[in-house]
């Protein structure tokens, strides 16, 4: 450092510490020069002000002086005194580090998230504070901050999860990152995670499964992308209005439980799609088979139970509970066009904004096909002579898909005329009635055709590769 030094290091050492002898001693002022020459050389302008000085226990007079002249020349970002504090056996890295972690952050240590706008779907980035600027360590403490992240719309690949010294900006000066971490977040899902902070630019994530922490990485390389190739917009999907028609009389029990299963299962995950109950709405008719009416003294017998109107979906499910499966008294059709006659055709109340478009369906959950409002061969009518093709093309016209979930019609062909009439009729008025979509018995599950019914989500540019700070539905 200085020329008047040994080069040897023994006799260097000598020479630091202070030792008396036959060698020519430095003076202050060379030795002064000398140090502060070899600072400037070897701390570069950018660490200026990130500078750590560990001092040697007392009793190292040249030792001492260049530790003044260090602090006459830096703004010392910590000091250390290697005392009892410091155990003997460390190493300078390790107590350089060690006293770096109970310095304050000098900025607010921030994960990046996104965060699309309810109104306009339009997605940016959002800034959550982890652990704000100030806040310190003691010696071998952490500390921890929990946050909430959101899926978007794809599962699979795992989210990123950067954290940077500062906010970063799309054309601002560029903050430094802390770590890059990921994680695996269902879509639309929800996910719980833990940092940890161990010091300055020390954030670590704890795994959620073993709750071993991870340290991420610090390749800024695909942070510019990651932060500007963001979708464009995310659209939410329309409200949901859902009704169905469900057929109560089956050749036994066990026949009508299946539907009434279904039925329930379905809006059962209906609601767990949406548990605020702001974007799904469900109604429910119930209808058995026509009560045969002999006179004007004769009591009509029920035919349509009182229709459910569109509300929560806990609300049908739960008279839903109520209905009772009854045993059929023919074969070949049932009140089905009674059942299409209450479902209302205006739209009920909104979960959502007046100016909204609300997807309506109308799900028919049956066996058989509705009666004809006339008697034709050995198919029986309507006794009220309802038409069912004009309350379907009704509810069509007010903008209600008609889907249908009804066992197919199978077995041979029959040999007789009237017979394969019945059999024509019912295969046209299923195609009918499942013009905007079917779903079969024994292969669709409530689950799928709840999938199926929700109206999906709409992505606008590239995928998102940042979790969100808000769910999107």
């Amino acid at each position: 450092m200085a020329a008047e030094l040994d080069s040897r290091d023994d006799i260097r050492g000598f020479q630091l510490a202070g030792g008396i002898g036959t060698l020519p001693p430095v003076s202050r002022t060379d030795f002064d020069t000398a140090v502060l020459h070899w600072l400037k050389a070897y701390v570069p302008p950018s660490y200026e002000h990130s500078v750590v000085l560990l001092t040697p226990r007392t009793g190292w007079v040249l030792l001492e002086r260049a530790a003044v002249t260090a602090r006459s020349v830096f703004p010392l970002l910590a000091e250390l005194r290697r005392g009892a504090a410091v155990p003997a056996g460390s190493s300078t890295a390790d107590a350089v580090r060690d006293v770096l972690r109970t310095a304050p952050l000098l900025a607010d240590h921030v994960l990046t998230l996104a965060l699309a706008d309810r109104d306009t779907g339009a997605v940016g980035t959002h800034h959550h504070v982890l652990f704000p600027a100030g806040s310190r360590l003691g010696r071998g403490e952490t500390a921890t901050a929990e946050v909430t992240v959101h899926g978007g719309l794809d599962a699979g690949a795992p989210l990123k999860l950067p954290v940077f010294a500062g906010r970063p900006q799309r054309n601002g000066p560029a903050v430094p990152l802390v770590a890059l971490h990921e994680a695996v977040v269902g879509a639309l899902a929800p996910a719980r995670l833990t940092f940890v902070l161990r010091g300055p630019g020390e954030v670590e994530l704890l795994d959620s499964r073993t709750g071993v922490p991870h340290a991420g990485h610090k390749d800024a390389a695909e942070i510019p992308e990651l932060l500007t190739r963001l979708p464009h917009r995310i659209l939410r999907p329309p409200p949901l209005e859902l009704h169905l028609t469900v057929e109560l009389s089956g050749a036994d029990q066990a026949e009508t439980e299946e539907r009434l299963t279904f039925a329930r299962d379905l809006l059962a995950a209906l609601a767990r799609q949406d548990p605020t109950g702001t974007s799904i709405r469900a109604g429910a008719v119930g209808h058995y088979d026509h009560a045969i009416h002999e006179n004007s003294h004769t009591p009509r017998g029920y035919t349509v139970l009182p229709p459910v109107p569109a509300g929560p979906v806990p609300v049908a499910l739960a008279a839903m509970a109520a209905w009772q499966p009854a045993t059929r008294g023919q074969d070949l059709a049932s009140s089905l066009e009674d059942a299409l006659r209450v479902v209302p055709s205006g739209r009920s109340a909104p979960g959502g904004r007046p100016s909204e478009v609300v997807r309506r369906i109308l799900l028919v959950v049956a066996r058989r096909p509705p009666g004809q409002p006339r008697q034709h061969g050995i198919h029986p009518a309507c006794p009220l002579g309802a038409d069912w093709r004009g309350e379907v093309a009704r509810l069509r016209a007010a903008g209600i898909r008609v889907m249908t979930r009804a066992d197919p019609v199978t077995g041979t062909l029959p040999a007789d005329a009237p017979g394969l009439a019945a059999r024509h009729y019912a295969d046209t008025a299923w195609a009918e009635l499942g013009a905007d979509g079917y779903f079969r018995p024994g292969h669709d599950s409530a689950a799928e055709v709840a999938h199926a019914l929700l109206p999906s989500w709409r992505l606008e540019g590239p995928p998102c590769r940042l979790p969100f700070a808000a769910p999107l539905h």
